[in-house]
């Protein structure tokens, strides 16, 4: 280890910068976004779970973090949040690609020969993560109307959960961080690259 004299200052560290100040972070802003106040603020939650993934995403993997961070966030939505390929997919490809890089999320998207457009929820809702047929279309400028045949719901506080339950849950990030001697190595890696100031 580079930055820790033992295991134990090691996962010391990890409770604290993971579990209290990350995933405390998370819970209580996103739920100032989307559940305390109106008018909600939906993207900026959703922002902040998408970088929280791929912070956990870069701590699981520990190396190469500034250039593979979609998939280190794909393979640690798999792994820790048992999500289906095509949950992570369509997570990454119409919500954080966008919200990363354009402010927005994609209107449409085409997966496995279907137009899928989004709709999130401020609440718990029971077919988070589920793509519904529904038809609809979205008026994208005076002339570009685009259409879909099917829905992708999220419920953002499910989303929020999820994350939780992958990092505290007993066969969460934080339980095989204990054990497992790989995970430290990369978690060390991972806090000397993020802390890295050049």
């Amino acid at each position: 280890m580079h930055n820790f004299n033992d295991k134990n200052e090691l996962i010391n560290f990890a409770k604290k910068f993971v579990v209290t100040d990350r995933i405390g972070s998370l819970v209580r802003d996103v739920n100032y976004c989307c559940l305390k106040y109106k008018p909600f603020a939906p993207f900026p939650a959703l922002l902040y779970c998408f970088s929280t993934i791929d912070l956990l995403g870069a701590l699981y993997a520990g190396n190469d973090i500034e250039h593979n961070i979609s998939a280190h966030s794909g393979r640690y939505m798999g792994k820790f949040m048992d999500y289906k390929k095509e949950q992570v997919d369509l997570l990454q490809q119409q919500f954080r690609h966008k919200i990363v890089h354009l402010a927005q999320p994609l209107g449409v998207i085409k997966y496995d020969s279907r137009s899928i457009s989004w709709r999130y929820h401020h609440t718990t809702y029971s077919d988070h993560l589920i793509v519904m047929p529904e038809q609809g279309s979205v008026q994208v400028t005076p002339l570009r109307k685009i259409s879909w045949d099917h829905v992708f719901h999220v419920s953002i506080p499910q989303l929020v959960e999820d994350i939780r339950i992958s990092v505290e849950s007993p066969t969460g990030y934080m339980a095989k961080l204990e054990r497992e001697i790989e995970l430290q190595e990369n978690f060390d890696q991972a806090i000397e690259q993020i802390y890295d100031p050049a």
